[in-house]
């Protein structure tokens, strides 16, 4: 039996918590938006955006928003369905409409129906069900990377369709992490997408210290974790300023005090947690794919003839179809480019963040949190290769 977890599975980055520090406001925000669709017999089916940068707590906003809806709802005698899916497993119209029936529990054949016919399935039973549906679709940019505005058009208009001279009351909430794909839409399935806002802000390090208290309360046992320990993670993570990588490190220190069979977690638990997440990066370059190289190569480079900390994201895809050019390799599309910067980030490569410029709107900008950008310069172009990206 454990003598550090009370249950670690608070500590599962699937958890959503009851209730969100620091997060509150935007919770509130959601409650207002939807106000009259779960509490009130006639109402609109609104559309929510809500973006921000990895760990900033997206994904848990909109999952308790959402349990919490159905359980406010059936005060008023009003059924609502929550549905949450991820985009990155489910990259066309086709999938979506099909998981919405497989989640609804409707008993309908699937094969060799079109999108059309799918959405003609889901309205007519919500219809004779009398229910209302909040589809949550989080990384929302693969739809549009995977298909085109025409796709996130019939998303955003489904809540408007009829059955039976009667408005379906289907409502839509889309995460994004990076706002900047928004330009690849239309105008249409842009402004129908941007009338409700929500953008995240990074966590500081107190906010960081707060989280990480609170999670480590209901996951460890009393006087496991002291004072000392959780704002140590807190320094740890706040470089980041990602949630996530602050619970990460919070459960393997967790483990590595358990394997050791500590009763208590110790500050070199924590180095050896935050150690094992993201080990010897620099060794780890060798791994990345020729395009993850490239891009990685560019930012370096921009960083170091800017001698600035942060590059924006526009600025590094100029500077990374110059690296293109001097490898003989024809450079990605934007999407494409975003999408291996991602993948540089969740490997701890690079750190990215958004932020608001005031009437200039939003920005995102990229910088290196760990290998100096000199070094990068100079390992990189001896392993990336002269070649296509496949």
């Amino acid at each position: 039996m454990s003598r550090i977890f009370l249950d670690e599975e608070k500590l599962s980055l699937e958890y959503v918590p009851p209730k969100l520090p620091y997060r509150e406001k935007e919770l509130e925000m959601l409650n207002v938006f939807f106000s009259s669709f779960i509490k009130e017999e006639k109402c609109i089916s609104p559309k929510v955006l809500i973006t921000g940068s990895s760990g900033t707590g997206k994904t848990s906003l909109c999952k308790l928003f959402g349990m919490n809806a159905e359980k406010e709802a059936k005060k008023h005698n009003i059924k609502i369905n929550f549905i949450y899916l991820n985009c990155k497993h489910h990259r066309t119209l086709f999938s979506i409409l099909k998981e919405i029936i497989e989640q609804l529990k409707i008993h309908s054949p699937t094969r060799g129906l079109s999108n059309e016919d799918l959405l003609d399935v889901i309205i007519d039973y919500i219809y004779d069900k009398n229910i209302r549906l909040i589809l949550a679709l989080d990384e929302i940019d693969y739809i549009i990377e995977e298909e085109n505005s025409e796709t996130i058009y019939f998303l955003t208009r489904i809540g408007e369709e009829k059955s039976r001279d009667t408005i379906v009351k289907i409502s839509l909430i889309c995460i994004f992490r990076n706002p900047e794909i928004l330009r690849k839409l239309d105008e249409s399935s842009r402004s129908s997408l941007q009338s409700n806002f929500i953008h995240l802000e990074e966590y500081n390090k107190e906010q960081l210290y707060g989280i990480i208290k609170y999670r480590a309360s209901e996951a460890f046992y009393e006087n496991v974790i002291s004072e000392e320990t959780i704002r140590f993670i807190a320094e740890i993570s706040s470089e980041r300023r990602d949630a996530k990588y602050a619970i990460e490190i919070l459960w393997r220190a967790g483990k590595f005090a358990e394997s050791e069979n500590s009763k208590i977690i110790l500050p070199e638990h924590v180095r050896k947690a935050s150690a094992s997440i993201y080990p010897t990066n620099r060794d780890n370059i060798m791994y990345l794919k020729n395009h993850e190289k490239i891009v990685l190569l560019a930012l370096a480079k921009i960083l170091k003839e800017k001698e600035e900390a942060y590059a924006t994201s526009s600025g590094l895809y100029e500077f990374y179809k110059i690296v293109c050019e001097e490898y003989n390799i024809e450079p990605k599309s934007y999407t494409r480019f975003w999408e291996r910067l991602q993948k540089l980030e969740d490997l701890g490569f690079i750190r990215i963040k958004v932020l608001s410029e005031g009437r200039k709107g939003r920005k995102t900008f990229i910088s290196l949190p760990e290998i100096p950008a000199s070094i990068l310069e100079k390992e990189l172009p001896k392993i990336i290769k002269f070649r296509k990206w496949i």
